[in-house]
């Protein structure tokens, strides 16, 4: 059992190294990703997500612009976003994607603003020598299906270290605080890209007994190349008695995933003694 644990502990703390490794993104990688889709209807939409955090713009819509008769298809891979820096409030977005037909300037477009936290690293200027025609990150368009983001094992609540789908006992005791009848517990767990293309940055979700129960903690994470896993930890509040903690992977469903099938997994923990 010992040397069990001490496994289990030191494939967090690589998981950790990973995670940080994956923390910074590199020259060389894109500050956005999106990916441009169409509905029954024909109307199209674009999800753009920070490459390396948990900032996303889902769904916003794109129209046609300066476009005569058939506009044709997007020419997704020449697709372009623009970034304004206002004087107060958040940095405004455009984007803008080329049609093979309708003339020419015809194109899709749309807009939106970025969250207060999200300020990309570096952009460039569209033309330096002529301030106010916006600046433009570096992008890069995703293919549906190409990651899979699923919890590894082991994962660690408070002092024990457990597969997904085990059952542990934690004594009240040992909680870090205990607060109105519940007692809070560190916890430790590793999510793994699983899949041969970039995963954008998402979050997890833990939840009380169902996926849709109470929400214990939500988790953000950055972006992971393929075959590369980030750890995170925080404090999660049990009270006494039984309970089962659902981790939910990609919990606001950014990705397009090649299997959205391995996104939960449970453990059972009971906590013995009171937590007042």
């Amino acid at each position: 059992m010992k040397t069990q644990v001490l496994l289990s502990a030191l494939l967090l703390a690589l998981s950790a190294t990973a995670a940080h490794a994956q923390s910074a993104p590199g020259s060389a990688d894109p500050e956005y990703t999106y990916r441009v889709t169409v509905n029954a209807a024909g109307a199209y939409r674009v999800t753009v997500t920070s490459f390396n955090g948990p900032f996303h713009y889902r769904d916003v819509p794109l129209l046609p612009q300066n476009c005569s008769g058939n506009a044709g298809s997007p020419v997704t891979g020449a697709a372009e976003m623009l970034l304004f820096v206002q004087p107060s409030g958040p940095i405004h977005a455009e984007f803008h994607v080329p049609m093979t037909g309708g003339g020419s300037g015809c194109e899709i477009a749309g807009e939106f603003d970025l969250k207060a936290l999200d300020r990309p690293p570096s952009t460039s200027q569209v033309d330096p020598e002529m301030p106010g025609q916006g600046q433009k990150p570096r992008m890069k368009e995703l293919p549906d299906g190409i990651n899979d983001l699923r919890a590894a094992d082991p994962v660690q609540i408070g002092r024990n270290f457990i597969n997904w789908g085990d059952v542990t006992s934690l004594p009240a005791r040992q909680a870090t605080f205990r607060r109105n009848g519940v007692c809070y517990f560190p916890y430790r767990y590793i999510t793994l890209n699983a899949g041969p293309g970039t995963a954008e940055g998402t979050s997890n979700s833990l939840r009380r007994n169902t996926i849709n129960g109470q929400l214990l903690a939500f988790d953000d994470l950055p972006a992971l190349s393929p075959m590369t896993a980030t750890t995170v930890n925080g404090l999660i509040g049990l009270p006494s008695g039984w309970s089962t903690i659902v981790l939910e992977a990609d919990a606001p469903e950014y990705l397009a995933e090649s299997s959205e099938f391995n996104n939960v997994r449970s453990v059972v923990v009971n906590v013995q003694g009171s937590c007042y």
